[in-house]
């Protein structure tokens, strides 16, 4: 009878830069959230965090630009890590273009939305180990 430790599969690893890459944006997600409590709670300066918040979008979606193309070319076999993180990407750009769309009905988009991409940020790193 076979033990258990040989007939387990070994886990899969994600490749290191597609991890470091989701982190980092998953670190973005989670610092958009804080600055944009700042702003919108009423701080002697809403601007400037204002302007930290759309500058972090910028850059948030930069890193999951490149983490979708570190999942193209490390984990193209992984077709569920390549799509959720594509999506992520696509989501974050439409986060990005409700943000700076200037109405209350962006708004009632772009912040539900900000916590299914936190969902999904969450999640990729755990569906990228799982394999």
């Amino acid at each position: 009878m076979a033990d258990a430790t040989t007939t387990a599969a070994p886990a899969r690893r994600a490749h290191p830069a597609h991890s470091a890459l989701v982190g980092l944006t998953t670190l973005g997600v989670l610092l958009q959230g804080l600055w944009a409590g700042l702003f919108l709670g009423g701080t002697d300066d809403p601007g400037t965090w204002y302007d930290v918040h759309k500058h972090g979008a910028e850059a948030t979606v930069a890193l999951a630009a490149l983490a979708t193309v570190a999942a193209f070319v490390w984990l193209r076999h992984r077709t569920p890590v390549v799509v959720a993180t594509a999506l992520l990407f696509v989501l974050l750009v439409v986060e990005m273009l409700l943000g700076l769309a200037d109405s209350s009905a962006a708004v009632a988009v772009h912040v539900p939305l900000a916590m299914l991409i936190m969902g999904l940020a969450v999640w990729l790193p755990v569906q990228a180990r799982r394999g």
